[in-house]
């Protein structure tokens, strides 16, 4: 008996582990970031920054807006990795029960296939 195509597509789980694909995906967020920030510095036009000597309340303000948007960019980045694994990993099991299952009905049939009794 030939095996479902579903079992064919899938030998096992390959997942990465979790701190390398952290790393690749701060890395590719981080790369993407520089990206759009320099696509917009290069279309504004703004090739110059005038130097600040003290910082105003408005600078510390936009730093720390911008503090909290890295950290909860990060946690969001941490929580999508680990959204993903769980549910590559949950996946994974509900294969392995339907392939349990699977056999369990196979063995099943073809122990009743010896019995000496007409009504098995």
């Amino acid at each position: 008996m030939p095996r479902p195509r579903y079992l064919e597509s899938r030998n096992g789980l390959r997942l990465w582990p979790v701190g390398t694909a952290l790393v690749v995906i701060f890395a590719a967020a981080i790369v993407v970031a520089a990206g759009a920030f320099f696509a917009g510095w290069n279309l504004l036009g703004a090739h110059g920054l005038k130097p600040e000597h003290r910082l105003t309340s408005s600078t510390l303000f936009n730093l720390v807006k911008l503090s909290f948007g890295v950290v909860a960019g990060s946690g969001a980045l941490v929580a999508l990795v680990v959204a993903y694994r769980r549910q590559r990993v949950d996946e994974d099991g509900a294969l392995r029960e339907a392939t349990r299952l699977h056999t369990e009905r196979f063995t099943t049939a073809v122990s009743q296939l010896g019995q000496d009794s007409p009504a098995v």
